[in-house]
């Protein structure tokens, strides 16, 4: 029962019909450009290779995979969103929040009524991180089916919904707690040389950090951060402090990170990738995650998240990446 709870029911409103078939691009042109917001999906194959972007004022669920360095959309669907406009904040507001997700768990009868949620469902991570620091409240925003004699109109208490069809194609591109669902008010698009440059910065970003940390250049590395950075049992102050002590410890430090996943909403960046940490006292592997927010021109760190990760798989991932990126500066010259 408590499971029935935490997941949107579908309450009635009345919106245009759309056809539970794959929607068409609206104009030729749309082949050749690039959601501003999802500029790299990760080579690594530890991490999800499809991405879902949610579209709340065209009502489309599209599904992005990673293409070499593009991307491309590989299909597209309508959807149902919360039969409240505007981006979710509190309990039961019926609104669909947006923001970066990751599909967590799938659920499926009989845990969940097939009369509300159709033959499968997939749980989201709201409120996320970005969500907790303005305080959202609510929770059990899913993404789910409906059955087919429910129109796909109707409204829903903040979940995004599909048909039962479509959500079966839809898990076949899901990687549990890897595959994230971006949800935009509007998806905006941009050309390839746009999307390309947007997604330089964004990697350099990323790699001015990881240099700084390297150097072990405490100075340089802590600008990435903002004041109010956290991290599981440290603050600005104390990381700080914690990184000058490691350096007075280790004669060096190494740095090796996978190709990032990248991706954006507003001023909101995630930054995943697979980190090996090596000094000449210790050695870890492990998925890192950082959160930051847009601060002037860039971005500032406002947390990290680390958690282990087999040697075997990065050192795999790593020796993948590097294999890559050879080939790439081969075909450049």
């Amino acid at each position: 029962m408590r499971l029935f709870l935490a997941g949107c029911a579908l309450s009635f409103f009345s919106l245009p019909v759309v056809a539970g078939q794959p929607v068409a691009p609206s104009s030729q042109n749309e082949a050749d450009l690039f959601p501003a917001s999802l500029l790299q999906i990760s080579e690594t194959e530890a991490f999800s290779r499809y991405v879902f972007l949610v579209d709340k004022e065209k009502r489309k669920l599209s599904v992005f995979e990673r293409n070499g360095e593009d991307i491309k959309k590989v299909d597209e669907y309508p959807a149902d969103i919360g039969k409240m406009g505007g981006n979710k904040t509190k309990r039961d507001d019926h609104k669909t929040p947006e923001g970066i997700y990751f599909l967590e768990k799938r659920l499926t009868q009989p845990a969940i009524p097939f009369s509300l949620y159709g033959g499968l469902a997939f749980t989201t991570n709201y409120p996320n991180l970005f969500d907790q620091r303005q305080n959202k409240t609510g929770s059990g925003i899913w993404l789910h089916a409906i059955p087919d004699s429910v129109p796909l109109t109707r409204g829903s208490r903040g979940c995004v919904v599909v048909r039962n069809e479509v959500i079966k194609k839809l898990a076949d591109y899901v990687k549990l707690r890897e595959t994230p669902i971006l949800i935009f008010d509007h998806v905006n698009y941009l050309s390839k040389s746009e999307h390309e440059k947007r997604r330089s910065e964004l990697s350099s970003f990323v790699e001015q950090w990881r240099k700084s940390w390297e150097e072990q250049d405490i100075e340089k590395y802590m600008s990435f951060y903002d004041k109010d950075f956290k991290a599981p049992g440290f603050n600005f102050d104390s990381w700080k402090n914690h990184k000058s002590n490691l350096k007075s410890k280790y004669e060096y430090i190494k740095v090796h990170l996978s190709q990032p996943y990248i991706v954006q909403h507003n001023d909101q960046l995630l930054v995943k990738t697979l980190q090996r940490y090596e000094s000449d006292k210790h050695v870890d592997y492990g998925v890192k995650t950082i959160y930051a927010l847009k601060s002037g021109d860039s971005y500032k760190i406002i947390r990290e998240e680390w958690a282990p990760f087999s040697q075997e798989k990065v050192a795999a991932a790593i020796a993948r990446d590097n294999s890559m990126t050879a080939q790439a500066n081969q075909v450049q010259q």
